[in-house]
């Protein structure tokens, strides 16, 4: 019965989610947009992500278009895929049926894939192959063929390529490996397959690697910056703050739920497979909050083994807890796309808000020229987004001499000459490496929703 009450509310919250992308007047948020501005160049790498979401939107689009509505409904797609991962995960883990369609259920309800599943990223993607890379690892402990090692080789190596922190995975299988004896025993025995396995993810990932080598290792640069521990400066506020927000985004009926039975919890085989794909990445990401700083995302792989731990603790004569923290999810996403719906004008949802009537302000402003360059990566993606249809060209300021620090400095950079007159949106001295100008002209000086600083406009001409 409970499984039936669950699954009509999935139901119930997914026509609401498809409801709220058709009613709503937000726009893309600007990375979203950059994939889209990806998608339109295949290459097997970009500046600050692996090439699999570019390529997954290109493909997407050529069967579906590239609408507002389309790509917003391409997270909602995988995520339900994922789902019907996860429900196989639980059945290789030997959950029983009931309790595997229970934890596929709650999966699709859980705040961070309320929330995520309404924007295109790349953990949506990454999520997806993490999930299918730990039922090939369940598969080769049942079943040891070259075959299985092969696919999930191929899975593991398809997760690099959504995101870079696939890495945990190995981080993960090691641990599983020192306390789990039979997993040890395994790979020892398969030796030569386990560098098979390895030997294929390399072969996946090889024209990533490729592209980076030919382009100075810009991917792999810019994710180490963002976690480099050059920069420390200890905050253990921030840390607290990072594990509060992976609590919030798993659920906080299941965290203290679990606390509650955690005297019941046993470190059987499957607790031990789970905690070893969640508390590793969770504590690496926590001390790297701590030490520099950390989005709440980027332990996102942890948190679906840490979830089907927290369910399967509370299965048993627990179950008020499951159909409280559903309750409460369900609740939650409810008011979460009725906000969106109507597009609800809060700060929280700044970032998307707007910027549709900002990109025909824009067009009111280019008269002669076709041309726009714009110093910001986010407004430069959603600009380009929004004016898809128009016939005009996006450059971007950048000064050879200087360090790349987005990918549009590589695909449209503003080079010396190039252009008579343009459309500035940035500041002046963004644009001092091409020389002195004929005409400048201030059009604009605004402030505006979705970023922090005021915006400039210029009328430029030389």
């Amino acid at each position: 019965m409970i499984n039936k009450y669950f699954a009509i509310g999935i139901g119930a919250i997914t026509i609401l989610k498809i409801i709220a992308i058709f009613l709503t007047s937000y726009s893309l948020f600007g990375d979203e947009a950059q994939y889209w501005l990806w998608s339109k160049n295949f290459d097997f790498g970009y500046f600050s992500k692996p090439p699999f979401i570019a390529w997954i939107i290109a493909c997407y689009s050529w069967f579906f278009g590239e609408s507002f509505e389309s790509l917003k409904l391409l997270p909602v797609t995988i995520y339900f895929i994922t789902s019907l991962v996860v429900f196989h995960l639980c059945l290789r883990l030997g959950f029983e049926r009931r309790l595997s369609i229970i934890c596929s259920l709650s999966f699709l309800i859980m705040p961070a894939v309320s929330v995520s599943s309404f924007f295109i990223s790349t953990d949506v993607f990454l999520l997806l192959f993490w999930t299918l890379s730990m039922v090939g690892l369940l598969n080769i402990k049942k079943n040891p063929s070259i075959i299985n090692f092969v696919l999930c080789g191929i899975m593991v190596g398809l997760a690099f390529l959504a995101k870079y922190a696939a890495i945990y995975f190995f981080v993960s299988l090691s641990c599983l490996c020192l306390f789990d004896k039979g997993f040890r025993n395994l790979f020892i025995s398969n030796f030569l397959k386990l560098f098979l396995l390895i030997f294929v993810v390399l072969i996946v990932i090889f024209p990533n690697l490729i592209w980076n080598i030919n382009n100075d290792w810009l991917t792999l640069q810019h994710t180490s910056e963002n976690a480099s521990l050059g920069n420390a400066n200890i905050n253990f506020f921030r840390g607290l703050n990072f594990l509060v927000i992976q609590v919030l985004m798993v659920g906080i009926i299941l965290f203290f739920g679990a606390l509650y039975n955690f005297k019941k919890i046993k470190l059987d085989e499957e607790n031990v497979f789970l905690l070893c794909f969640s508390l590793p990445i969770i504590l690496i990401v926590f001390f790297e909050s701590v030490l520099v700083r950390a989005n709440a995302n980027w332990a996102a792989v942890g948190l679906i083994s840490l979830f089907l731990f927290f369910i399967r603790s509370l299965f048993r004569g627990l179950n008020l807890f499951l159909i409280t923290n559903f309750v409460v999810n369900f609740v939650f996403a409810i008011i979460f796309y009725f906000l969106v719906a109507g597009s609800y004008n809060h700060k929280a949802f700044n970032r998307i808000n707007g910027v549709g009537d900002f990109s025909q302000e824009i067009k009111s402003y280019l008269g002669q020229t076709s041309n726009i360059v714009i110093s910001d990566r986010l407004l430069y993606s959603s600009l380009a987004y929004e004016l898809k249809a128009e016939k005009v060209n996006f450059y971007m300021p950048y000064n050879s001499s200087r360090k790349i620090t987005n990918h549009f400095q590589i695909t449209s950079p503003l080079k010396r000459g190039a252009l008579n007159n343009f459309v500035l949106i940035g500041d002046l001295s963004d644009i001092e490496y091409l020389g002195p100008t004929k005409n400048i002209r201030l059009i604009k000086e605004t402030g505006v929703k979705f970023t922090k600083m005021p915006i400039k406009i210029y009328e430029v001409s030389f």
